[in-house]
């Protein structure tokens, strides 16, 4: 990871707050509902929203699959296959290959455009991605922040299985190409949003929630060295073209492994496993100096009790609690400026109330760090 770019950056990122991605719509407006609902909620930090319960096409594991040829869906066993017997799979693994080295190796993001054309999000596999750059690019105020999203390599791979039942991830070319796949959804996602400004920075989420299921049976055979490789790949895509990239795991997960990955800032389940990212303090520490951010994924929703029962107060004291626990054996002002604020997790499984008040606690929570530490930080 290279030092962030830029003063306003660091200034913008500092205590802010935005979202995951999914939100629980479903409605026939449910893509106009979504969108109003982020502006409505995260007008400075807005987050591109998926709409699980909408389409099915928007889960997280089929979203980014356009464009890879041999992927099936199994009714019956209700998983992923590939099948490279498919006509197509063969040259389409030559084609992302190629798309990708030529991509990256672009002066600019706007070099090779209908390459990246190739690999768009949208319907039916976004719902809301054209409404939201559309509400964006009609905005008299541009935000300086937008996050994106993809899904991670691991978990993309760990979710699709061979005709033996084993996840691809083990076909050390599939997985690679996997990665340089969804790096090139990536930056479409970022030439779009560079389309409208220049000026505004795109803030891709690598949303990675099978890291945190390393320690099971089914995982004792993945080499770590390999997982940080095809996450680089991915990072450091982003970066190249002025993004900022963030990995996403809401659970507990090796950190160390994500902060040799090079990726700009770490999304953690604040509210549940801050005294396990405490036990990487050192790397922390490390990650933090070099400009890194930390994302406190401070509000609980995947716990509808706790977050039915949470109010401003116990939120602060939590949060709190959180930065006293990272702070034993790491600056607290170094934490506290450069981090910013996040649910746990996407807010798809919750009701549209418990959403709302997910977003409103989120903002609160930013609005009362930025005015008590205005002077410290």
């Amino acid at each position: 990871m290279e030092k962030l770019k830029g003063s306003i950056c660091k200034e913008k990122l500092s205590l802010a707050f935005t979202g995951i991605g999914s939100l629980p719509f479903c409605s026939d407006n449910a893509p106009d509902e979504a969108v109003d609902f982020v502006f409505d909620y995260c007008n400075d930090f807005p987050f591109w929203p998926q709409l699980p319960h909408f389409k099915t096409e928007e889960n997280m594991t089929c979203q980014f699959l356009k464009g890879f040829s041999g992927i099936e869906f199994n009714k019956k066993h209700q998983k992923f296959y590939l099948n490279i017997e498919d006509k197509n799979f063969i040259q389409s693994l030559k084609i992302i290959k190629e798309d990708f080295k030529t991509a990256f190796s672009s002066n600019s993001i706007f070099e090779n455009e209908e390459i990246l054309n190739k690999y768009e999000i949208t319907l039916p596999y976004s719902s809301t991605m054209g409404i939201f750059l559309n509400k964006i690019k009609n905005s008299k105020q541009k935000p300086q922040l937008i996050k994106g999203t993809i899904t991670g390599p691991f978990t993309l791979s760990t979710s699709i299985y061979d005709k033996n039942d084993k996840f691809i991830y083990h076909n050390k070319e599939i997985r690679e190409i996997i990665a340089e796949f969804l790096a090139l959804k990536a930056l479409w996602q970022i030439k779009e949003i560079k389309k409208i400004s220049d000026e505004i920075i795109p803030v891709i989420f690598i949303d990675e929630p099978s890291l945190s299921k390393l320690d099971s049976p089914l995982c004792t055979d993945i080499k770590k060295e390999d997982i940080i490789l095809i996450l680089k790949t991915v990072s450091d895509s982003i970066q190249k073209f002025g993004g900022l990239s963030g990995i996403h795991c809401c659970g507990k997960t090796d950190w160390n492994m994500i902060i040799k990955s090079g990726a700009c800032i770490i999304n953690f389940d604040a509210y549940c496993y801050s005294e396990n990212i405490s036990r990487y303090s050192n790397s922390i520490e490390f990650f933090l100096k070099k400009g890194g951010f930390l994302a406190f994924g401070i509000i609980p929703t995947l716990d509808k009790e706790a977050l039915l029962n949470l109010d401003n107060k116990k939120l602060y004291e939590k949060f709190q609690n959180s930065i006293d626990i990272l702070s034993k054996n790491i600056d607290k002002t170094l934490i506290l400026k450069q981090s910013f604020i996040t649910p746990g997790c996407g807010c798809g499984s919750l009701s549209i109330d418990l959403s709302k008040k997910a977003m409103t606690l989120a903002k609160e929570l930013s609005t009362a760090l930025k005015k008590e530490n205005e002077v410290k930080i």
